[in-house]
C-alpha cells in the first residue's frame, strides 16, 4: 500500500472508475428492462414478487408497487391458479427453469389476459436458491391469429368436401333422374291403358308415386351440386319479400310472428324467384320447427359494402352485397350439427331426408351468393345470406329468364 492508501500497482483513481462502470451497467440493465416489450420479475423463495418492472402497467393495469409483496398465482382466477400450480410446484421443487407457460390473469380491470411466462431460478454466492427471474409476454393476438388459422382450415377442409360430395352427388342424381323418368313415364302409360277398376291400378299409381319423390331427392341433390338449372332475374329485395310476408307467416303458424325488417334500400339482386321463395320457405319451415312453444322470426335486409369478418373465413370477398337475415329464437344447434347442417342427408329430425338446407346452400352458390350460420343450443338460429348487388339494374332486360346452370362460386 502507498501512503494515500492504494494497492501497489493500482492505477489512479481505479476505484471510482470501478464504481462508475457498475453504475453504468445498472443503468443499462435498467433501461433495457423499462423499454423491454416484456413484463420482467423476480420472485423469491416463497414465490412472492421482489421485483416488477414497469411494463406491469401496460399488461395487466398495476403499478409496480401494487404488486410486490403478491405471488403470481394471486393475479390469477382460482381455477387458473391451480392449475398453473400443478405445473410449477413440480419444476420449483427441482430448482429447474419453465419455459412458456401459458396462463391466464385478471387484468386490474377485470378482464383476462393470456400470458406466456418463461423463469429460471437464480442462487446466491452460496448455492442457495433465491427465487427465480423471468417474464410474461402477452399472447392474445398470437392465441387469436392461431385461432383464426384453425378455424380457415377447418373451413377450407368443409368447403373441399362439399365440393367432392357434390361433383358425386351431382353425377349420380343426374343419371338417377333419367332413370326416374323412364319409371314414372311406364307408370303413367300404364295407368293410360288400365281401367280404373282393375285391381293393379293402386299398385301402379304407388310406383308412380315412389318415382316422382325419387325425381324430387334427386333435384334436391343437383341443387346441393350447384347443377340445376336456374332462371335469374332483377329481384327488388324488399318488394318481393313484402309480397312473401303474407305466404311464410302462414307457414309459420299462428303461435310464430314472423316480422319483417326492411332495410332502407336493400337493392336488387339477380337470382331465380321460384327457388328464392323455395329457400325462404324451408329456412322459416326451420325456425317453426325449433319453435315448438311459439316465437319470433326476424327477416331483414340490408346492404353491406363488405362481408363482415365471419369465423372461417379469412379474406372476406370484396363487393358490395344484398344481406338477407333470417333469424329465429329457438333451441338453437351445438357445434357439431352447426358444422354438418348443410352435408346431404344430415338431418336434426326423424322423417327428413335431409336435403333441405344441402339444396339452400347449393342454390346460394350457384346463385355467386355466401351463406353462414351461427347457432348456440337455448340462443337460437342466425342465417345470414349475401348476394351480390346489382349496381346498375337497369341494364338488364325486363323478364330476363335467361338460363343459368352450374355457375361456379368462390368460397
Amino acid at each position: 500500500m502507498d501512503d494515500r492508501g492504494s494497492r501497489v500497482g493500482e492505477p489512479p483513481g481505479g476505484l471510482a472508475e470501478a464504481k462508475a462502470a457498475l453504475r453504468e451497467s445498472e443503468e443499462r440493465y435498467r433501461s433495457l428492462v423499462e423499454t423491454v416489450s416484456d413484463w420482467v420479475w423476480e420472485v423469491d423463495e416463497n414465490v412472492v414478487y421482489t421485483f416488477v418492472s414497469p411494463k406491469i402497467r401496460d399488461l395487466l393495469g398495476y403499478e409496480p408497487g401494487e404488486i410486490l409483496g403478491k405471488t403470481p398465482f394471486d393475479l390469477m382466477p382460482p381455477d387458473e391458479a391451480l392449475r398453473v400450480k400443478e405445473i410449477f410446484i413440480p419444476l420449483a421443487a427441482r430448482r429447474e427453469p419453465f419455459p412458456a407457460i401459458e396462463n391466464a390473469n385478471l387484468h386490474k380491470d377485470g378482464h383476462l389476459v393470456v400470458l406466456e411466462t418463461s423463469g429460471a431460478p437464480f442462487f446466491d454466492a452460496d448455492g442457495t436458491f433465491r427465487g427465480y427471474r423471468g417474464v410474461d409476454r402477452e399472447i392474445g393476438a398470437r392465441k387469436r391469429a392461431d385461432e383464426t388459422i384453425r378455424r380457415n382450415e377447418e373451413h377450407l377442409h368443409q368447403v373441399r368436401k362439399f365440393e367432392e360430395i357434390g361433383r358425386l352427388t351431382g353425377g349420380m342424381a343426374h343419371h338417377l333422374n333419367n332413370l326416374m323418368t323412364v319409371v314414372t313415364g311406364y307408370c303413367e302409360l300404364l295407368l293410360t291403358r288400365i281401367p280404373a277398376a282393375d285391381s293393379l291400378r293402386p299398385e301402379i299409381e304407388k310406383v308412380r308415386q315412389a318415382g316422382e319423390r325419387a325425381s324430387d331427392l334427386t333435384r334436391e341433390l343437383l341443387a346441393f351440386s350447384r347443377r340445376q338449372l336456374l332462371r335469374p332475374q332483377a329481384v327488388e329485395i324488399n318488394r318481393y319479400l313484402s309480397g312473401l310476408s303474407k305466404a311464410l307467416q302462414d307457414l309459420a303458424g299462428p303461435s310464430v310472428r314472423v316480422l319483417f325488417l326492411p332495410g332502407e334500400d336493400a337493392g336488387v339482386i339477380r337470382v331465380d324467384p321460384d327457388h328464392l321463395r323455395r329457400t325462404l320457405t324451408r329456412l322459416v319451415a326451420n325456425a317453426r320447427n325449433a319453435m315448438p312453444g311459439g316465437g319470433e322470426i326476424r327477416l331483414a335486409t340490408a346492404t353491406v359494402e363488405r362481408i363482415e369478418p365471419i369465423e372461417g373465413i379469412q379474406s372476406p370477398p370484396p363487393g358490395r352485397f344484398v344481406l338477407l337475415t333470417v333469424q329465429d329464437d329457438g333451441c338453437g344447434m351445438d357445434a357439431e350439427d352447426r358444422n354438418r347442417i348443410f352435408e346431404p342427408f344430415y338431418s336434426l329430425k326423424s322423417g327428413s331426408e335431409g336435403l333441405g338446407l344441402p339444396s339452400v346452400y347449393g342454390f346460394v352458390k350457384q346463385s355467386g351468393g355466401y351463406i353462414f350460420v351461427d347457432s348456440r343450443p337455448g340462443r337460437g338460429t342466425t342465417f345470414r345470406i349475401y348476394f351480390p348487388k346489382l349496381d346498375r339494374p337497369e341494364n338488364l332486360l325486363p323478364g330476363d329468364t335467361r338460363p343459368l346452370a352450374g355457375t361456379p362460386a368462390a368460397g
